[in-house]
């Protein structure tokens, strides 16, 4: 909600608490007088704005609310589409690596962190995996958890 239209919706709200307030005054069989019925509409009006500003309050912190909620996700999604991509090219640069025998090696990759899980045939290898993680656009850090296994 606007400031002008909040103001707009207050102005209304206060006159129409003010009118229904000395009607209701009006209405009754006792005598009361024009300080005690001012003082009553004041007393109206102020409890009326003091409640007008809390409502836009809240309605304020809700837009902001809700206007940030997109951005979290859309930041989430980016996030995981850089993950998917980044795990793409580790994959197709251990493929494409001569005898690395990468069929053995599965990547995982998190906010910009490779994991390498499964087995190689030696330390060599293993550590050319690691390498070839490294140098992909992207990463941020390789954890190589490959085994070493003989024939594998």
């Amino acid at each position: 909600m606007n400031s002008q239209s909040a103001n707009r919706f207050r102005k209304t709200l206060t006159i129409t608490t003010a009118g229904a307030l000395v009607l209701g005054l009006a209405a009754c069989d006792r005598q009361t007088s024009p300080e005690k019925m001012s003082q009553d509409i004041d007393r109206g009006v102020d409890k009326t704005g003091e409640q007008i500003s809390q409502m836009t309050e809240n309605t304020e912190q809700k837009i902001a609310e809700a206007k940030s909620a997109p951005s979290k996700k859309t930041a989430k999604t980016g996030e995981n589409l850089a993950d998917a991509a980044i795990t793409a090219k580790v994959k197709s640069a251990l493929i494409a690596e001569p005898g690395l025998h990468s069929t053995g090696i599965d990547v995982v990759t998190e906010k910009g962190v490779v994991s390498l899980f499964g087995t190689t045939v030696s330390d060599a290898n293993r550590d050319k995996a690691t390498r070839l993680a490294a140098a992909v656009d992207g990463v941020k850090a390789v954890e190589n958890n490959l085994a070493i296994v003989q024939g594998s």
